[in-house]
Parts: C-alpha cells; structure tokens; sequence
C-alpha cells in the first residue's frame, strides 16, 4: 500500500514538473523589416520561406516572400505586390510553394523571381484571417476557425469533415483584432495538429492527434503573434509581430 501511494505522489509530483516546464526554441531567424506583418512560415528542406500580411499606412497590401537558410540567413526578398499574405506552405509532391490570401484565395507560386502566380482556389473556406496549413503528406488542408477545424482535399477542395472543440487563444474583447492571438492559426505535423494561445501570460501550444483528440498542452517561452503558428522543417514555429520593424521567428521542438 506504502508503495503504491508512493508511486502516486511521485507520478503527480513529475506531472506538475512537467505542466511547469517552458519550452525555449531551438532556432530563432530574424524577418527583414516590412511595411506589414510577418504571416507564416514553411520550408522546402533547403530553406526557410516567411510571408507578409496585412496593409501599409495608405492601406495597401505589400506582399512579399523573404527566403533564408536553414542556418537563418537572409537569402532574398521577392515582390508580390498588391497580395495580402496570411499563409505559406510547400507541397512536397509538386515542389511547389503555396500562399493563402485575405480575400480568402490560394494561389500556386510558378516562379519566386517573377513573382508569378497561378489561381487554385477561392473562398473554400469563409475567413480570411485564417491563416492554412498543409498536411506535410500533401494530401490535407486545415483551417481553424475559433476552435472549429475545417479539413479540405487540397486536389480539389472538397471538404473532408470538420473537427469542433479545439482550444484557442481567444480575441480580446477590448481590441478585437480577429487572428491576434490564436483563434485563426493552426499548424500540422506528420502526426499532430496544432493550435495556440498567444496572450503574454500564456504562449501555450495545444497538441492534438490527427482524429482532433487532445493530447498534451506546452508552454513556450516566446512568440506574440497569433497568426503565426507554423510548422517547418520539423519544428513548430511562432513569431513576434514584425509591422515597421524586425519581426522574431522562434523554433521549436516539441
């Protein structure tokens, strides 16, 4: 009996250990200064892809794609003008990127330099703060929407199901700027769906298996910037706002 209230306390005691863990990043890459917000970032294994969203001061969109090593170097920016970027992913299967607008489109990236696109789908999903992923598979995409999952066929858009119940990081109320800490992000791995909460006193990362089932909740000591939650090249990934100046990439392995 002695043994097995033992085992109990010290089961609770590394449990609690656990819970009060923060998770520091491994890698941290600094976005060049923009006229907006640093949105989203991918990885096609070689480098580092981050994208832009929102508008300037006059309220146009200055979209554009910044490339980095996987060392964190800057390697380039490209020009997408007049595209306001809420996503970026990378389709293992066509070696393509992908970006996912505000006005709710995603387009297929035919040529960075040229910052030539092609249309592939448009208003599949309703709002267009959210900010999709890409199965790494190629076959899925996921749209979170204020704790409700959408999943879509990304070879044609279809709708697969929806998921509801999902933990977010709630708008404030007092400043509601939909997205701001979590409620439009989400990020997925070969394993494991993700969402967030932003707000200063939580940066807490929700994990969740691919059926929607709760798995285990961490916390993670930097990144403020809700829309930002990512997955590249095996870590999850959060960001400081970058709007007028340098925003902060924070890599982690969980």
């Amino acid at each position: 009996m002695k043994r097995i209230s033992l085992i109990i306390i010290l089961s609770f005691i590394t449990c609690l250990y656990l819970t009060a863990q923060v998770i520091k990043p491994l890698v941290s890459i600094k976005d060049e200064p923009g006229m907006t917000h640093n949105a989203h970032i991918t990885s096609d294994g070689k480098f580092y892809y981050t994208c832009n969203g929102g508008t300037d001061k006059d309220g146009n969109a200055r979209g554009k794609i910044n490339k980095y090593t996987i060392a964190g170097e800057f390697v380039k920016s490209y020009a997408f003008k007049k595209l306001d970027m809420r996503s970026v992913f990378y389709s293992s299967k066509d070696k393509h990127l992908y970006i996912a607008t505000f006005d709710t489109k995603i387009y297929r990236i035919l040529d960075l330099e040229s910052g030539t696109t092609e249309l592939l789908y448009e208003k599949i999903y309703k709002n267009g703060q959210c900010a999709i992923a890409l199965d790494p598979d190629g076959k899925t995409l996921y749209v979170q929407d204020g704790g409700s999952l959408s999943m879509f066929k990304f070879k044609d858009g279809s709708l697969i199901k929806v998921i509801s119940g999902l933990t977010f990081g709630a708008d404030d109320k007092t400043n509601p700027v939909i997205g701001k800490y979590g409620s439009t992000a989400i990020a997925v791995d070969k394993k494991y769906i993700y969402t967030w909460d932003s707000h200063s006193g939580s940066k807490r990362i929700f994990v969740y298996d691919k059926k929607g089932n709760f798995v285990k909740s961490i916390q993670i000591s930097n990144g403020n910037w809700g829309f930002t939650l990512s997955y590249a090249n095996g870590m999850i990934f959060t960001a400081l706002d970058g709007r007028g100046q340098v925003g902060l990439w924070y890599g982690y392995k969980l």
